[in-house]
């Protein structure tokens, strides 16, 4: 009997694939053997990471390859652009080199490079471990332009913004970004990630990006991710960090949910005096699924993280959040902080969340919780009766609730842009029943 799965509809998407660099055909021949050994979760060996995730309707797509599209980005409004940052534009998982613009500041490589295929081999899958589970394995296996971006010049503050698109084909299809970010010692950046599905047909998309960060000693990284969608798509999305020594990886994150989403953020605190703080809001609404998988390890001494998200639940869509932190022995002095706060605007919204510690040294500052709470009432009466009506009051206690996350993005630009799109959030929420 065959070894692989059932998901071998997988199976003529890979064939297509024609790779003309050894290194690069090696690394994914090795994925895709690794994740054919397992087909889509849940697997015997992750069915703990996948405990609340329901891939039924997943699994009965069949999906074809992504194409390029001629998609032009200077005619849609409702993307974060910024003529004054380093703009990487990726299209249906392809990088789209005539409309994106960067200067001498940062090197960008990608897949139709030749000449540096080895170097793009070496660096990917570096930090993103294909067997950590099988949808990284599967974006090592499908990818077809990885980009890496090496951010070398230490003078100045680099603004780098990194948009990954999903536009519409003729069917259903399937995409698999994949990113590598160098950040070369004593740099300081500034990285926003946005992903925009703009499909607005009834055809149904997967896409999984990966995006793997490298902090060299000394340097800083400012993370802000932003994940618009549909509300129609799967969408898996997993960043990777590795932090050497005294290295600074500060991440911010907005999250409109899919119809089955999932933001997946790991760093690896592999050099002393090193910091990461995760940051995020997520919205739920209707039937959607947002899932967030935080976790940080803490591998040497004097290191420092911090968690905090939170979730707003409307409808009757469901959130999961799962935040882990790991502190190995050697990790003497570590310092790290876990919350999950979610407001839940239905009586059929639910999360599942689960903050988590797991320590093995005995010289450590932690702490970690969750909460779930409705509307409440009280404040509600209070500012109806200074005259401002229900709409808007609920309107303002749920923005108050999403604000300080919001203002962490720290730059007026995509505060506003965050801030309209909040707003026109909460219009269609599906709040009936909860007062």
């Amino acid at each position: 009997m065959s070894s692989i799965k059932p998901l071998n509809k997988f199976n003529s998407i890979f064939s297509k694939n024609i790779i003309l660099n050894d290194d690069i055909k090696k690394l994914k021949q090795n994925a895709w053997d690794l994740f054919n050994k397992s087909g889509l979760p849940p697997s015997t060996n992750t069915t703990e990471l996948w405990k609340y995730t329901n891939f039924s309707d997943l699994k009965k797509i069949d999906f074809d390859n992504s194409y390029k599209n001629d998609f032009l980005v200077k005619d849609n409004i409702n993307i974060l652009k910024n003529d004054q940052w380093n703009n990487i534009f990726i299209i249906n998982g392809f990088f789209d080199e005539s409309q994106s613009n960067f200067s001498n500041e940062i090197v960008v490589e990608n897949f139709s490079n030749l000449d540096k295929l080895k170097y793009l081999s070496n660096k990917i899958g570096s930090i993103a471990d294909d067997s950590e589970n099988e949808f990284i394995s599967l974006n090592s296996s499908l990818m077809q332009d990885p980009v890496i971006i090496s951010i070398n010049d230490q003078k100045t503050i680099k603004n780098i913004n990194i948009v990954m698109i999903t536009v519409d084909q003729n069917s259903n299809f399937c995409n698999f970004p994949r990113v590598f970010v160098e950040a070369k010692p004593k740099t300081n950046s500034t990285v926003v990630e946005t992903y925009i599905n703009l499909s607005d047909v009834e055809s149904k998309n997967l896409t999984v990006p990966v995006v793997e960060y490298l902090l060299e000693e000394d340097s800083k990284l400012n993370h802000k991710h932003i994940q618009l969608d549909s509300g129609k798509s799967f969408l898996f999305h997993f960043d990777r960090i590795l932090q050497k020594r005294n290295s600074n990886f500060i991440s911010t994150s907005y999250s409109n949910a899919g119809f089955l989403s999932r933001y997946d953020i790991h760093s690896n605190l592999n050099g002393i005096d090193s910091n990461c703080n995760f940051h995020g809001l997520y919205i739920t609404d209707k039937k959607q699924q947002q899932e967030n998988e935080i976790s940080i390890t803490h591998s040497v001494p004097k290191c420092s993280s911090d968690q905090m998200f939170k979730g707003i639940l409307a409808g009757e869509s469901k959130a999961v959040f799962s935040g882990k932190v790991l502190v190995k022995k050697d990790a003497q002095k570590t310092k790290a902080f876990q919350k999950d706060l979610n407001f839940l605007l239905s009586k059929k919204a639910e999360v599942n969340t689960k903050p988590s510690l797991e320590i093995y040294a005995d010289d450590v500052e932690c702490s970690h919780g969750a909460t779930a709470g409705n509307m409440d009432n009280s404040m509600l009466f209070y500012l109806q009766s200074r005259g401002i009506n229900e709409d808007e009051a609920t309107s303002m206690l749920i923005r108050g609730f999403a604000q300080e996350i919001i203002e962490e993005f720290d730059d007026e630009n995509i505060i506003n842009f965050l801030g309209n799109i909040l707003n026109n959030k909460i219009k269609k929420l599906d709040i009936e029943g909860i007062i």
